[in-house]
């Protein structure tokens, strides 16, 4: 199988997320048509997440600051996907390390990334913060 992929990059306008995020997903769908239920929404609350992450808080809402992705299905059950925003990035490291469950309930920031580490099987950082990459695969 071909590499397929879809990429864009778009100003950090908290409206155009919803927008991207139907596109990727008609992407997914289109290339991946037995993709199931559960991890079509899984893939669609990570790109939520992350996408609003870099125009909230790695952009600050800076229209003048673009986001840019792409997004691989390099084998038919395999989703690979790039995120970059133009921000000074963030200590992840610190997000992702062990703590009480309800510990996060609490914090105003966090629990995006936590989620999408619980539902990716593969996710990275540039050593800035400001580029996450991840791998999910799914069950078609």
């Amino acid at each position: 199988m071909d590499t397929l992929r879809f990429s864009k990059t778009f100003p950090s306008e908290f409206y155009t997320v919803k927008s991207v995020i139907t596109e990727i997903m008609e992407f997914l769908s289109s290339h991946i048509p037995t993709l199931c239920s559960e991890d079509y929404h899984d893939l669609k609350l990570i790109f939520s997440e992350l996408l609003l992450n870099a125009v909230i808080h790695g952009n600050k809402k800076d229209i003048t600051k673009f986001v840019s992705f792409y997004v691989e299905i390099t084998k038919p059950d395999l989703v690979y996907a790039c995120i970059k925003d133009e921000g000074m990035g963030f200590d992840y490291k610190e997000l992702l390390s062990p703590c009480k469950v309800e510990d996060r309930l609490y914090l105003e920031r966090g629990r995006g990334i936590q989620l999408v580490y619980s539902l990716a099987d593969e996710i990275s950082f540039t050593s800035s913060g400001s580029q996450i990459n991840f791998c999910k695969r799914v069950n078609t």
